[in-house]
């Protein structure tokens, strides 16, 4: 009776074990499938982050040409502009030139001192005329309109790693400022800057951006007060860094899922795994946005700016 009590347990342990053995080799194959899928799904979201950076290579490109095209109409139609206005204002000096000829009580002095000339050679005496200076000219005030362009070069090195909002700077004028043919800046006048917006960037919503604007000119009358469009600069894009380490981060999370307990588990691990990628993303602060020093750079005046030049 021993030996069958002892006979059933001993088989009924081997029907529970066998069972058991073939259940490995099911979840080995599920979870190769599990890496599998993760595999893909990573070279998927590297081939879509690729993609993305080269579409954005290309807009910024037809963007840096558009703009390049808009500011060159801009300065021609200026220069067409200046041309116009410096013509009519030769035509205008011709004519006061003209008028003042005319007008002017010095047009008879030739004969009265014709006159005054003959008096020595016949002996009487006269007394010396006396010549007198013209007077200096009266200030003559001038404007620069809005959309006047005045061209800096930038003294050091402006990057959003050592700037913040409201900072100042100082450049140099690369080109000499003159209206109606008169100088109002010279070259090498000293414009002082201020930091429009430094944005370090690096995080999810975008890159590092820097905006600048000129406030002040140091003209031949002293300094005033201007205002500029800004002139604004962007780091280079890091989206494929970003978007690779995400899916990487995704696709090993859905592995340990997987391995640890297959179906739902691979669900977790994959929700794990893209977490830690965007907090790694988040947590990761870009390239900054640079001006290098010596760069020259074009702004426009918003507002028209008078200066009385004596």
């Amino acid at each position: 009776m021993m030996k069958r009590v002892l006979w059933i347990s001993i088989t009924a342990a081997a029907l529970v074990a066998v069972p058991g053995c073939k259940k490995e080799p099911a979840a080995d194959a599920q979870a190769q499938q599990q890496l599998d899928e993760a595999q893909k799904r990573l070279e998927a979201a590297e081939r879509e982050a690729e993609e993305a950076r080269r579409q954005l290579e290309e807009a910024q490109h037809r963007a840096q040409q558009a703009e390049q095209q808009r500011q060159l109409d801009e300065a021609r139609r200026k220069l067409e502009q200046a041309q116009r206005q410096a013509a009519d204002a030769r035509k205008q000096l011709e004519q006061a030139r003209q008028k003042a000829a005319q007008t002017s009580p010095g047009a008879s002095a030739p004969a009265e001192g014709s006159q005054s000339a003959a008096q020595p050679a016949s002996g009487s005496s006269s007394p010396a005329t006396t010549s007198v200076a013209p007077p200096p000219p009266a200030p003559k005030p001038v404007t620069a309109p809005a959309g006047t362009q005045i061209v800096i070069r930038t003294n050091t090195t402006l990057s959003t790693k050592d700037l913040k909002n409201g900072d100042t700077f100082t450049a140099t004028l690369q080109q000499p400022l003159v209206v109606d043919g008169v100088t109002i800046a010279p070259r090498g006048a000293v414009v002082e800057g201020v930091v429009v917006e430094s944005d370090p960037g690096g995080r999810v919503k975008g890159v590092a951006q820097l905006s600048i604007a000129l406030r002040s000119l140091q003209t031949v009358e002293g300094k005033v007060d201007i205002q500029t469009g800004s002139y604004a600069v962007e780091a280079k894009s890091s989206v494929k860094k970003d978007v690779t380490r995400g899916a990487i981060m995704t696709g090993v999370g859905a592995a340990v899922g997987a391995i640890a307990g297959g179906g739902r588990g691979a669900a977790v691990g994959a929700g794990v795994g893209a977490g830690a990628g965007t907090a790694t993303a988040m947590a990761t602060r870009g390239e900054p946005a640079t001006i290098p020093a010596e760069s020259v750079l074009t702004f426009q005046l918003r507002a028209p700016v008078t200066v009385t030049v004596h």
